[in-house]
């Protein structure tokens, strides 16, 4: 029989100390997820978030220098070996860059692969060359005229931030040229300025995730655009 003279916690001790408990055994990683699913699943719009740029391998997680390739290697990586995710640090965690993907962006992300890639856009195998960067520059003309007619702020965001990914997805264009992809480049970072002056509430995304998201995506573009040799340079000023 237990001794009723034993010293026992209140229950309030024994819920702080529960708690504490429980918090310092959370990681920075599963804080963050634990975040962006709920984040998620209180918005019944959103299908799910889209990678823009993973867990960096280097302390100054946030340094511009770190290439957002890598870093998303290191997280598919980790998926298939179950990698111990407590051993990222706040810093490195801070790193991720998400874009909360609704249907209708699932849907201009396939439509706007079919434009750029053409008869190879449901190929398992696909074969680039200079004549690809003709049909980019075919495309963006039909874009843009496309883009033109599209009457709210969200509804631009969501049809320039499908061409923007998918035209840097499939970058050949970038170094595979000859000549005049200058122009192209120009405009879409012109639409881009244009559009970015509008609030959150106008271009329908959220500041959390979605506009941290975009800015990323952005800067990787301008950078591996503008690290290409072009005649006159490429120029993506975006801001």
């Amino acid at each position: 029989m237990i001794s009723t003279n034993m010293s026992m916690p209140s229950a309030s001790t024994t819920s702080a100390a529960a708690i504490s408990e429980t918090a310092a055994e959370v990681t920075p990683y599963q804080a963050y997820f634990t975040k962006l699913n709920t984040f998620k699943d209180n918005n019944p719009k959103i299908l799910g978030p889209m990678i823009i740029r993973g867990i960096s391998k280097s302390r100054n997680a946030g340094s511009d220098d770190d290439d957002s390739d890598e870093m998303e290697e290191e997280e598919e990586d980790s998926d298939e070996e179950d990698e111990d995710t407590s051993k990222y640090t706040a810093d490195q965690i801070s790193s991720l860059r998400y874009i909360m993907i609704t249907k209708r962006r699932s849907d201009l992300l396939d439509e706007t692969r079919q434009l750029i890639l053409g008869d190879q856009a449901n190929h398992s195998i696909m074969m680039f060359n200079t004549s690809f960067s003709y049909a980019v520059l075919d495309g963006f003309y039909h874009f843009k005229k496309e883009y033109g007619k599209a009457k709210s702020p969200e509804l631009k965001f969501d049809e320039l931030l499908a061409y923007t990914y998918i035209l840097q997805e499939y970058d050949v264009w970038m170094h595979d040229n000859e000549g005049g992809m200058d122009g192209m480049v120009k405009d879409l970072a012109g639409m881009w300025k244009r559009l970015l002056k509008n609030d959150d509430d106008k271009l329908g995304i959220d500041a959390e995730y979605t506009r941290p998201g975009v800015m990323q995506l952005l800067v990787d573009f301008k950078k591996k655009v503008e690290d290409n040799y072009s005649e006159p340079p490429f120029k993506f000023n975006f801001q």
